[in-house]
Order: C-alpha cells, then sequence, then structure tokens
C-alpha cells in the first residue's frame, strides 16, 4: 500500500467527517436515534449480506471462460474481499479477493483480477442506469440544497458514463486486437532486462486472458441482469430503513440515495468508506427535503448496517479457512509492491 495515496485517503475521510458533523445539533440527533424502529435493520442487513452471495454467483459467470469454479469457493473469497475493502485502505480488498481466489482455486491471479474489473464496470452501467431512471422519473425539488444541486449530480452521471465506457472501449480492444497488442508491448518492453520483460509480458497476457467473457454475448448479458439485480437490492435496502425512520420517500427515492453514495464512496477514503458514506449519504437525504440531523443519523445506522454483517461475515470466513487478519495483511502487502 502506498503510504501517500494512505495518507490522502485519510485526509479526506477526516475532511468530510468533518463536513459531515458541520452544524450538527447533537441533542437533536440523540433524539433521532432514540425515535428509529430498529426493527428495520435486520431485512437492511440481510439484503446486504444477500448481495454479497448475489456478486459471488455473478463472478462465475465472468470466471467461466477461465475456469469453471464452485460457487462456496467464490463466496469465501468475495465475503474475505469485502471485508478487507472495510478494514484496508484504497479498496485494497479487490486485490486480495483476487490473491485468495488465485491460491483458493490455482488460477492466475492477473486473470481474476481481469473478471473483476469487468465486474466493477458493469457495477457502473448498473448504477447509471438507475441513475437514469431516476433523472427521468423523480421530481426533484425546485430548489438546490448547500450540499447537492441538479446540475452537479448530472455533470458527475455523464462524466462517470464517459469515463465507463471509455474503460470498457479499452477493454473490448485488448480483447478483440490480442496478437497487435502483443506486438506493442514487446516493442515497448524492449529497453527492460529479458527477464522482467517476461514477467511483465505474462501478467498482461493473463490479464487480457481474463476478458474472455466480453466476447460471450450471453454471458455479458447474465452479468448485467445480476448487476441491476444487486444494485436494485441494495436500494431496497435503503427503502426499508426508511420506514423505520418513518421517512415519506418512495423506492425512487431509494435509488437515488445509492446512486450518490456511490459516487460519494469512490473518493479515496479512509478503511470502510469513513466520512465519505457518511456525507454523502446525508446529502443525498437532506437534497430530498429531510431534515439533516434525521439525515445525518439514518446515515451513520445505514453505514452500520453495511459494514458490520460484511465484516463480520469475512472475518468468519477468514477463521473456518484457518486464516488471519496478518495473512490478509501479508496478502495486502505482496499484492501492492
Amino acid at each position: 500500500m502506498n503510504k501517500k495515496n494512505y495518507w490522502i485517503g485519510l485526509a479526506l475521510s477526516v475532511l468530510f467527517l468533518y463536513l459531515f458533523m458541520r452544524n450538527v445539533d447533537l441533542g437533536e440527533l440523540w433524539r433521532a436515534f432514540h425515535s428509529v424502529n430498529y426493527f428495520y435493520t435486520v431485512p437492511v442487513m440481510a439484503t446486504h449480506l444477500f448481495t454479497i452471495w448475489l456478486r459471488a454467483v455473478r463472478w462465475k459467470t465472468l470466471l467461466g471462460p477461465v475456469k469453471k469454479i464452485a460457487l462456496p469457493g467464490l463466496f469465501k473469497a468475495t465475503a474475505i474481499g469485502f471485508m478487507a475493502n472495510n478494514l484496508f485502505p484504497a479498496r485494497i480488498g479487490e486485490l486480495v479477493r483476487a490473491f485468495d481466489l488465485g491460491e483458493r482455486e490455482k488460477i492466475s491471479k492477473t486473470a481474476s483480477l481481469a473478471t473483476i474489473v469487468v465486474e466493477r464496470l458493469f457495477d457502473g452501467f448498473a448504477v447509471l442506469l438507475l441513475f437514469l431512471m431516476v433523472i427521468l422519473f423523480l421530481p426533484f425539488p425546485e430548489q438546490s440544497t448547500s450540499l447537492l444541486s441538479i446540475r452537479q449530480i448530472k455533470t458527475v452521471g455523464l462524466l462517470s458514463l464517459l469515463f465507463t465506457l471509455l474503460v470498457l472501449t479499452v477493454l473490448v480492444l485488448l480483447r478483440l486486437h490480442i496478437r497487435p497488442v502483443d506486438r506493442v508491448v514487446r516493442w515497448c518492453l524492449k529497453p527492460l532486462p529479458d527477464r522482467l520483460a517476461g514477467r511483465l509480458q505474462g501478467l498482461i497476457a493473463s490479464f487480457v486472458s481474463g476478458l474472455e467473457v466480453l466476447q460471450r454475448k450471453k454471458d455479458l448479458f447474465t452479468t448485467m441482469a445480476y448487476s441491476l439485480l444487486i444494485w436494485s437490492i441494495l436500494s431496497l435496502g435503503a427503502y426499508l430503513l426508511f420506514a423505520g425512520f418513518g421517512f415519506p420517500l418512495t423506492l425512487l427515492d431509494a435509488f437515488f440515495v445509492e446512486v450518490v453514495l456511490v459516487f460519494g464512496v469512490s473518493i479515496p477514503s479512509a478503511p470502510g468508506f469513513i466520512g465519505t458514506f457518511h456525507w454523502a449519504c446525508a446529502a443525498a437525504l437532506i437534497f430530498l427535503g429531510i431534515e439533516p440531523n434525521q439525515a445525518k443519523t439514518f446515515s451513520i445506522i445505514m453505514w452500520l448496517c453495511y459494514f458490520v454483517p460484511v465484516t463480520l461475515l469475512g472475518l468468519l470466513v477468514l477463521w473456518r479457512e484457518g486464516l488471519t487478519l496478518k495473512t490478509i495483511q501479508s496478502e495486502v502487502r505482496d499484492t501492492s509492491e
């Protein structure tokens, strides 16, 4: 883990925590905590855990061209990876997930990582489709808040779409034009020592092999369907928590909150998306007309509903596999050096 990136993430988390806690009425915040119906947190946590299983099912489709892997192994690696995202900085859990599966199933870790890159692209497309639905059908407030404006929301959505399309285009070109890419790579690596050049060329070849799914239309359709289902269920979790707070918001509002959250947690932060998650969630709710102290209480409880069960699940899997956090730390160090 690059120390510079770590400190940048930590600094941004502190900044967003400051923005989140600024102008908070602690008395109102305390009363808001006492007014919540916590029964609804149980299904919210259940929906989030269910999406971990769905991600494993989707990953099985993406890994199909590389190797047929049983679902339990994929679920374990996914649970460990998301736990690592909560406990380690810079989304290092994605690398841990690829490393863990590679060790467990004896497949190329680089090819496994390539499928995770494709997975994240489909997550992006699914969120952007939900975002489009929100723009088309959600009656936005006439006035913007100091935190968000309709123009800012649409601008971020457009830039995200362009970036996702650009990355997908590059990956498709890599997969469809393997030989020209191989020649370009060989030419670029010529100045390097033979041993290092050979290793880098092998890593690139392994990565490209993990992109095989991009040539399978049926698998792509299946992956997109699972991605939409995952983000719809996560939005349903937010909607259920609305009921626990008595918010007069709709499922479409929950889609909006989830979309803003995705943009928020994409900002570098400390482990567990501390600060960025809370600020983005509260900003979305305040934009929808929720009282600030209630919005901030909601964001804290929603974060706990996401963080606690996934972290505990990952730690449980780690324990049952005879692994430890020290092992994960070693994997983080090895994969980031």
